[in-house]
């Protein structure tokens, strides 16, 4: 079996609500849908982020022609075509990325050529379904803390409400600091037995993040992501509280930060992504990496599409090391390319049963969708681009 044709469709799907956090405003979700076809008549789809501009569409060009004539069960030759180590240390993580998209599809192939599930094909799944955290934003258009917080914790009761969700993510970082740790007090009054995560995403000083860690401890948080930039920056927060689980996706980016991650005490919980890795087969690697520095591992979310929200959970259903729920946007999303959306029940998503992925592209809704994007990006229509992508973020002070 050859690949003989890889298309990318660079898309947009706008979100139910905008959502705040420490950069801007995000209004919806750009996103780069890949299929690759083979001599034997099987597609497998794949999906990356095109954020922050239209960078991807280039980079994954080149890694679909790389990819042309390939066999896509031979996925390390693969790999070592499109991106090789040095790729990304000298130009950042687009190639790793776009492995990754191919990757998805070749999995999809694979499952679809021998009739299993893709989680039979990273070892077999653990669970059929897999739990998300719920992953709550402040509402946009408040002015004030009050009037926002009481929202959000409103918001939150219905998300656990609807979907059922058993553990819920605080994206913070809007507004000052000692108000978000009210907030955070808010919602332990309102789900005493709930974990509860908060992600500034690096938008505080290093007094600001320690006073904050110090408040945050006897409500009993999951844990703190990325309260501060960096590794050594991390690794002095944990110094000055000792006792506040540290998690990051940020500073501990890759593989090659896992060590010095690990080894300066930085952080205690590794925050996985099957596309900023390099695949799902990464993800299952990075397991093991943190299985043997004694790190706990969780999974990002990236703003996904069905298909890479189908290849996050057949994944997660085979790590016996995942000892956090996953984050997940995707209930946030308006609509979606696929023919059947996933669904939270109980706060989980049934792993997908078919042969592959186990989901299939709805071409009418990916061409609205490419549609949208391109006028976006085209600056034609009546929509700006701040209405898709994360709108130019308010200068505020870094607290």
């Amino acid at each position: 079996m050859k690949i003989t044709r890889v298309r990318a469709t660079p898309a947009a799907i706008p979100l139910k609500e905008p959502l705040l956090h420490s950069w801007g405003t995000h209004f919806g979700f750009g996103r780069l849908v890949v299929e690759v076809e083979t001599d034997e008549g099987i597609t497998g789809l794949g999906e990356c982020s095109l954020w922050p501009n239209r960078g991807m569409e280039a980079v994954m060009e080149q890694a679909g022609r790389a990819a042309l004539g390939e066999d896509p069960f031979h996925l390390e030759r693969l790999k070592a075509k499109v991106a090789v180590p040095f790729y990304l240390r000298m130009f950042g993580p687009g190639p790793t990325t776009a492995y990754a998209a191919l990757e998805f599809a070749c999995l999809d192939i694979q499952g679809k050529a021998i009739g299993r599930p893709v989680s039979d094909l990273l070892g077999g799944r653990l669970r059929d379904a897999v739990p998300f955290s719920a992953y709550c934003f402040y509402p946009a258009g408040r002015d004030t803390w009050a009037g926002a917080s009481e929202d959000f914790v409103n918001d939150v009761a219905r998300y656990i409400g609807d979907g059922g969700f058993t553990s819920i993510k605080f994206k913070c970082g809007v507004f000052e600091p000692d108000r978000e740790v009210d907030t955070f007090a808010q919602l332990r009054q309102r789900f005493p037995q709930l974990p509860i995560r908060m992600d500034p995403n690096s938008i505080w000083s290093m007094s600001t993040a320690v006073r904050v860690a110090r408040r945050l401890r006897p409500l009993d948080p999951e844990y703190l992501e990325d309260p501060v930039w960096g590794i050594a920056g991390m690794s002095k927060v944990k110094k000055m509280v000792p006792d506040m689980p540290l998690a990051s996706n940020m500073a501990v980016f890759g593989f090659e930060d896992v060590g010095p991650g690990a080894l300066l005490d930085a952080v205690d919980v590794v925050l996985s992504d099957p596309h900023w890795y390099g695949g799902l087969r990464a993800v299952k690697e990075l397991g093991r990496v943190c299985e043997t520095f004694g790190l706990d591992l969780g999974m990002h979310s990236g703003t996904e599409f069905g298909i890479s929200m189908a290849a996050m959970v057949h994944v997660s259903s085979t790590l016996s090391m995942l000892s956090h729920h996953p984050d997940s946007h995707y209930h946030y999303l308006a609509d979606d390319v696929i023919t059947e959306p996933f669904r939270f029940e109980g706060g989980k998503v049934k792993v997908p049963s078919k042969p592959g992925l186990g989901v299939e592209l709805d071409r009418d809704k990916l061409a609205q969708a490419h549609e949208l994007y391109q006028s976006v990006m085209g600056g034609t229509g009546e929509i700006t681009a701040d209405q898709i992508l994360p709108v130019e973020p308010a200068l505020k002070p870094r607290y």
